[in-house]
């Protein structure tokens, strides 16, 4: 009975053998094979008695796998191609702004523009310095519309890229499902480790995408989700991306979470039955290249816009427009100011101050000029103060229904006056000594190069046929895109003379007047004004106030700032990738030295085996010699 255990003992040690040499030769194989991972045979002792007591059996095909690395490996191929994604966008925003004080750099542009001016103001009746000055307005203008247009097109190439890689990730989902069937339906075990690590290679690419996390409950049940509860893959589902990719990308076409109002593409999860939940929405994509082609185009490109316009805006609303003063009034014991209404334009601004008692409390009223009551309400921050109280007019009906609109808008205790001729008169509660008015002023657009003033309409939105700009809401808000179309105006290239005549009924000035071109180097050096998105440049919800200047300069060093962040994060995050595919690689993958030292052993347990099996028989012929 011994012989015949150790004979049985022996040749099961040998089918195992075998099929260890089977799987270093395939581990060997495979080595260079993407995706592949090594694999080794899982033995046991036989629990049966008699003669096959203490053979060997085989008990199934293992992958050498850590599940806790692959899982933060995954997490970190989704951040490492956020910020690479980021990275590569930011860096091309940056080189578009030009590197600060090269010849192409917008800064550049407008130091020339402002040093014209200067020179214009220190001989205004040079033809020469007036032809400058033109000239270099119409230059930074056009680096404006061409700075402008490149982000649009970076937001296009976005949406396309967006709906490319919704077809992708759609192609990796077919794959999961495929081999998650397949898995369902297989049992031999070398076979589904087959399956396994090609339906791992499918999610591994999946990681690049989104921020996922796996679920396997070991009954075939296998499900796919980002980190934030999206769902991607879930088994029986035939879950597919839907993008609805818009193809005409601009300054107004903003994302919106109710498909009818968005003008830009949605990023749906659908199955065939018709349920569907918007990625896009409640947050649902954290990581991945997704992530921030989303980020990149709804937040950081439609932010860098932004900068553009208020510089575009600034710049123009320096020249152009003037401030009008109220007037001090006194009524009984009342105390309040009179305004002059009738320079104001759709989107000009009256602003009122007063003080609280007996807190002492400072407060700022806004009233927005809109002429079409379509615009109304207007929307929260249509000014720069994020402190203070916006109200939109309508100015439409007249003047007499104007200043009621701005009484109905500020209430008691204040009593607004229509006085006539458009002045309105707004004053405190005087005895009641809850309201202090202080000022009362308002900002208005100069529509006529002469006869207004020194302000002087020297810019014009083309977007709109060389309209005037005013900050108008009329149709949506004038400034969202104004650096696209922003044109030096048409009437002061055809007549640069008026850049110093600033009235002619009668003619008081000159042809070398100064008092134009001073006032205009005064305002674009020197005139400050609050600036809408304060919060990327400051950090802080504070409002930044500058001059245009100064707001350049900040933005450029806010653009410069964060591709270098950008840049480093990506840096970082490779180096984390590499690390973790190092360690993975050491773990999971094929060391061909390490395969065939253990092709040795096994090489040499085959012969003991053999060795036993010869023995054996030597030993039964024995037997049957005697």
């Amino acid at each position: 009975m011994g012989l015949i255990s150790a004979l049985q003992n022996a040749v099961s040690g040998l089918t195992v053998n075998s099929s260890q040499m089977n799987l270093i030769s395939r581990n060997i194989a495979n080595a260079g094979t993407v995706g592949y991972t090594r694999r080794v045979l899982s033995t046991r002792e036989t629990s049966a008695t008699g003669i096959t007591a203490g053979a060997v059996l085989e008990v199934e095909v293992n992958r050498v796998l850590d599940s806790l690395l692959q899982k933060q490996l995954r997490l970190e191929a989704g951040g490492g191609a956020y910020s690479s994604t980021r990275a590569d966008y930011l860096r091309r925003v940056d080189s578009l702004f030009g590197e600060p004080g090269s010849e192409a750099a917008l800064n550049t542009i407008f130091g020339k523009f402002s040093t014209a001016m200067q020179q214009l103001a220190a001989d205004p009746a040079s033809p020469t310095a007036r032809q400058n000055l033109l000239a270099q307005a119409q230059s930074m203008a056009a680096t404006l519309n061409s700075l402008s247009e490149n982000v649009q097109l970076m937001r296009g190439e976005i949406e396309a890229k967006i709906a490319d890689q919704a077809e992708k990730v759609n192609t990796l989902l077919e794959g999961i499902e495929v081999t998650t069937k397949k898995l369902n339906e297989i049992y031999d075990s070398a076979t589904r480790q087959g399956l396994l690590d090609q339906r791992d290679k499918y999610i591994d690419e999946l990681s690049n995408y989104f921020d996922i996390r796996t679920f396997d409950n070991g009954t075939g049940n296998f499900n796919i989700y980002t980190t934030s509860g999206g769902p991607l893959f879930i088994e029986g589902r035939n879950l597919r991306l839907q993008f609805d990719e818009r193809f005409a990308v601009s300054a107004n076409s903003l994302y919106n979470q109710d498909p009818a109002q968005s003008t830009l593409g949605h990023l749906i999860i659908a199955d065939p039955i018709g349920g569907q939940v918007d990625l896009t929405r409640n947050g649902l994509v954290k990581s991945g290249s997704m992530a921030a082609l989303f980020d990149l185009r709804d937040n950081v490109l439609v932010e860098t816009q932004a900068h553009l316009d208020e510089f575009a805006a600034a710049v123009t609303t320096s020249l152009g427009d003037r401030t009008i003063n109220g007037t001090a009034a006194t009524v009984g014991p009342q105390t309040g100011f009179n305004l002059d209404l009738n320079a104001l334009q759709s989107g000009n601004v009256v602003t009122l101050e007063y003080t609280i008692q007996p807190a002492g409390t400072r407060q700022k009223v806004s009233f927005i000029a809109v002429n079409d009551p379509a615009a109304l309400p207007l929307p929260a921050g249509s000014t720069a103060d994020p402190n203070d109280i916006e109200h939109g007019i309508d100015f439409s009906g007249g003047f007499a229904a104007a200043i009621t609109a701005i009484g109905t808008a500020l209430g008691a205790p204040f009593t607004v006056n229509d006085l006539g001729a458009g002045v309105v008169q707004i004053l405190d509660d005087g005895a009641g000594n809850t309201r202090d008015v202080n000022a009362l002023s308002a900002r208005a657009t100069a529509t006529a190069l002469t006869d207004q003033g020194t302000a002087l309409p020297f810019f014009v939105d083309g977007n709109a046929g060389s309209q005037l700009y005013t900050g108008s809401f009329d149709s949506g808000s004038q400034k969202r895109g104004y650096s696209s179309g922003i044109r030096v105006n048409p009437l002061l290239l055809s007549d640069p003379s008026r850049l110093v005549v600033y009235q002619t009924v009668p003619t008081t000035t000159s042809s070398g007047d100064p008092t134009r071109p001073s006032f205009l180097r005064d305002q674009l050096q020197s005139w400050e004004t609050d600036f809408t998105p304060a919060i990327s440049l400051t950090g802080s919800t504070a409002v930044y106030r500058g001059t245009a200047g100064q707001f350049l300069d900040r933005v450029i060093a806010t653009q410069t700032q964060a591709a270098s962040n950008a840049e480093a994060l990506s840096e970082g995050q490779e180096v984390v990738l590499s690390t973790l595919r190092e360690r993975a690689a050491s773990i999971s993958g094929v060391d061909k030295d390490q395969e065939l030292a253990d092709l040795v052993e096994i090489q040499n347990i085959y012969a003991a085996n053999a060795r036993i099996i010869s023995a054996v028989r030597d030993m039964f012929d024995a037997l049957l010699r005697i």
